[in-house]
């Protein structure tokens, strides 16, 4: 409702400024206006333009992802028919394959989704299709259509579409420093960009909060359909899956070099899966608890079904005929004797800690709660905050690394190089100053030290 009522609100002011803009032009001669105020209403018109593009703004889907029918992979579609008609859902609209280990039940946002239900899709990655039993797979699908039973999921489909629409609002502009006409121009456009923003963080933090409850929420639906036993193998052999689909995709990488390609990706994943067990530390903490959550882990010798899986083997595309051709087992071998260095690498690479502090109301300004993006090594790692400061924790490997700030305007950063010590912890203390000649803000990381 603020986000609705905000941008009704912008609407009316560039709707005046074209108003004003046409008073300025068709009674000059009357009242002696000078016609540079005219920029107001090109300020206005800027703005409802962006608007409008953001309207039609829609996100496409990976080129990875392609549709399958039911006529195409029927043990599949058995199973999602199965699980959409337990939970008393409206059936699926369409379904993906991708190479992934990946499993999601998504919508394409729209703003009629804020009055009415949208339309669901589910994309299953080729990585748990071709390697997961027909039990799990189900227990996967529970989990996922089970966001969807849930009241909250319900009630938040038209913030994600309000969330959904500032991004793309966001996402398509370039504001730049600019010299003093532009920048005139572009004034209401840069205000409904802040604005925008702020309702994104805002939705980010409610849903921060709210994310993880809705995954237990939705692990609880999947217990009542296969029970916990089923889906704590499933979330179990996931996470291994997943680590090893990224095991293979690096040994992929080292042959990529030397032009030799695997005959079969996912028999080479089963091949590899056989032997490799990777230690708790390397899953994920989040589903470690969610599988303790469920209570003792048992071990029973169940002979499952792999209707699915075996349906999915037919599905993967063959390389074709290379120049050199490497055959799944002979690469799972090969592969088995750089797991080692594989494993190293991922433990070094979350061997440091980092934690980026900026104390609360550390200067008299700014007066205005402005906010920022903070980059480590050029990718977004949080959000800081001018008034409330803030306290980012992350992890990262040993060497020179480089912290940054940015926003869309009224924000300069100065790099902060610095560099780190493996199995050490350390704190950055971050500051500002205000360039007032610029009417620029510089943030910038004060000093390294080690905890």
């Amino acid at each position: 409702m603020i986000y609705i009522i905000g941008c009704c609100c912008f609407v009316m002011v560039a709707l005046a400024s074209l108003w004003f803009g046409y008073y300025v032009i068709r009674y000059h001669n009357d009242h002696e206006l000078p016609v540079q105020l005219t920029i107001i209403s090109l300020a206005g018109g800027l703005l409802l333009w962006e608007m409008v593009k953001s309207f039609h703004f829609k996100t496409t889907l990976p080129k990875t992802f392609k549709p399958i029918t039911e006529l195409e992979y029927p043990a599949l579609f058995s199973i999602i028919n199965e699980v959409t008609t337990s939970l008393d859902l409206s059936p699926i609209r369409k379904v993906y394959i991708c190479p992934d280990a990946t499993a999601a039940v998504f919508i394409q946002p729209q703003l009629r989704n804020i009055l009415f239900e949208p339309k669901r899709n589910l994309v299953v990655g080729l990585g748990f299709l071709t390697q997961m039993d027909d039990d799990e797979i189900r227990a996967m699908l529970y989990h996922e259509f089970g966001h969807y039973a849930q009241v909250e999921m319900k009630n938040s489909i038209s913030v994600y579409t309000i969330g959904q629409f500032s991004r793309s609002f966001v996402s398509i502009k370039e504001l730049k420093k600019q010299g003093t006409w532009e920048t005139q121009i572009k004034l209401q456009l840069l205000l409904f960009t802040y604005f925008a923003i702020w309702i994104c963080n805002r939705i980010n933090k409610a849903y921060s909060r709210l994310a993880k409850q809705m995954e237990y929420d939705a692990d609880d639906v999947a217990v009542k359909y296969v029970g916990a036993s089923t889906l704590q193998r499933a979330l179990l052999h996931a996470a291994c899956i997943r680590y090893n689909y990224d095991v293979v995709q690096w040994g992929l990488q080292q042959l990529q070099s030397q032009n030799i390609q695997v005959d079969n990706l996912y028999l080479a994943l089963s091949f590899v899966g056989n032997y490799s067990r990777p230690t708790r530390r390397l899953l994920s903490e989040e589903v470690i608890k969610r599988v303790e959550r469920l209570g003792k882990l048992e071990t029973s010798n169940i002979i499952a079904t792999t209707t699915v899986q075996q349906s999915a083997l037919l599905l993967v595309e063959d390389n074709g005929q290379t120049s050199q051709q490497c055959r799944a087992l002979q690469f799972a071998q090969w592969l088995r004797q750089g797991f080692t260095i594989y494993t190293q690498q991922r433990l070094l690479e979350t061997s440091v800690e980092l934690e980026i502090h900026l104390d609360k109301r550390k200067h008299k300004l700014p007066y205005f709660d402005g906010s920022y993006k903070l980059l480590l090594d050029d990718k977004e790692i949080g959000t800081g905050n001018f008034i409330k400061g803030y306290t980012l924790k992350r992890k990262t490997s040993p060497g020179k690394h480089k912290l940054t700030a940015y926003a869309p305007s009224g924000i300069i950063s100065t790099p902060f190089e610095f560099e780190v010590e493996q199995d050490k912890s350390y704190q950055i203390k971050m500051d500002y100053k205000l360039h007032a000649k610029d009417g620029l803000y510089d943030v910038f990381g004060e000093k390294l030290i080690i905890v």
